[in-house]
C-alpha cells in the first residue's frame, strides 16, 4: 500500500485528524494498492496512479455529495476502484462503496490521566440547533472548548487535545454537519434514496467526528447529541458505552448528575474504551478495509 495524503496546511487545519492516523506504518504489510486521502480529486483522475488498485478515503460524505453526476466527487467513483466512506446511507445506493469507521492512530492513546476538566467539546459549532446554548451551559463548569479559531485552547496541537480529552471527564459530542444547499444534495446522484437528505429542510446531516472515538480512546464519557438518525449506534450502543442527550433542560440535568456521581458511569466508560481498543485502532481499520497480505 502506498499512502497519498493531499492535505492542505494553508486551510489553517494543521492539527486536523487525517494528519495522525499512521497509515504509513502499515505500507509493507497491506496489499499494493494506493490509499488516496484529503483534495485527492485531481490527483485521483489523472492517469498517474491507474497501475495499482485505487482506494479513496473520504470522511466528509454526505456533505460532499452535491451537483450532479458530472461533478467534482460525484466523479470519483469512475477512476477508484474502492471509496471508503462514513456515510452508511450513501454507502448503501452505491456499490463500490464501504461505510466505515473513524480510526484511532493507536501510537496515540493517551495514558489515564487525573480528570481536571469537568466537560470538553472540540470543534466547529453546528448551525440549525441551539450549539450555542448548550456551549453557554458548559460555560457553568470546568471546561474546554476547542477548535483552531475559537474557544479555551485555540488551535491547540492534536497530541494536546487528545491530552485535553484524557484530563476531561465528559466530552459533548454531536454527530451532525450543516448543508451547504438543499437543491445542490438533490442534485446528487440517488439523491431521493440517500436517508441522509431526509432533513435537509431542518438543515442538519449525518455525519461521524472522531471526536466519539477520541473520547473513547481517552477514557471519557460520550454525552451525545440525540439526532434523528442516531448514527452513533452504528459503533456504541447508548446506556452501555455513552448516554444521549435532548435539549438544554435534560443536557444540564445530566452533566450534574454525572458529576456528582461520577463513580456509577465508570462501566460505560470502561465499555467505551475496550470497544475502541479492540476494534476502531488504524491497524484494525487496515485489516477490515484494505487487507493485509
Amino acid at each position: 500500500m502506498k499512502v497519498l495524503n493531499f492535505v492542505r496546511p494553508e486551510n489553517g487545519l494543521v492539527h486536523d485528524p487525517l494528519y495522525y492516523f499512521g497509515f504509513e506504518k502499515y505500507e509493507k504489510e497491506a496489499i499494493d494498492c494506493y490509499l488516496f486521502m484529503a483534495d485527492f480529486y485531481n490527483e485521483l483522475s489523472s492517469k498517474k496512479y491507474n497501475d495499482k488498485y485505487k482506494i479513496v478515503l473520504t470522511l466528509e460524505e454526505p456533505n460532499f455529495c452535491t451537483g450532479n453526476e458530472n461533478g467534482k466527487h460525484a466523479s470519483i467513483s469512475k477512476y477508484t476502484d474502492k471509496i471508503l466512506t462514513l456515510c452508511p446511507y450513501t454507502a448503501e445506493l452505491f456499490k463500490n462503496r464501504e461505510f466505515i469507521f473513524f480510526p484511532f492512530n493507536e501510537n496515540y492513546i493517551p495514558k489515564e490521566q487525573n480528570k481536571i476538566w469537568d466537560v470538553i467539546y472540540t470543534g466547529s459549532i453546528p448551525r440549525n440547533i441551539p450549539w450555542n446554548n448548550y456551549l453557554n451551559i458548559i460555560k457553568r463548569y470546568k471546561y474546554r472548548d476547542v477548535y483552531y479559531n475559537r474557544g479555551t485552547n485555540i488551535n491547540c496541537s492534536y497530541i494536546e487535545k487528545i491530552n485535553l480529552y484524557a484530563q476531561s471527564k465528559i466530552a459533548l459530542v454531536h454527530c451532525l454537519c450543516t448543508p451547504l444547499s438543499k437543491n445542490l444534495y438533490l442534485s446528487y446522484p440517488k439523491a431521493k434514496h440517500n436517508r441522509a437528505f431526509s432533513h435537509l429542510d431542518r438543515g442538519i446531516m449525518p455525519q461521524i467526528k472522531s471526536r466519539i472515538f477520541e473520547a473513547a480512546f481517552s477514557k471519557t464519557l460520550i454525552l451525545c447529541w440525540k439526532d434523528p438518525w442516531k448514527i452513533i449506534e452504528h459503533f456504541f450502543e447508548p446506556e452501555k458505552d455513552f448516554l444521549y442527550f435532548t435539549d438544554e433542560k435534560d443536557l444540564e440535568e445530566k452533566l450534574n448528575f454525572i458529576l456528582n456521581n461520577y463513580k456509577k458511569f465508570e462501566p460505560i466508560i470502561e465499555s467505551s474504551y475496550n470497544k475502541a481498543i479492540n476494534f476502531y485502532t488504524t491497524k484494525h481499520f487496515v485489516k477490515k478495509f484494505i487487507g493485509f497480505k
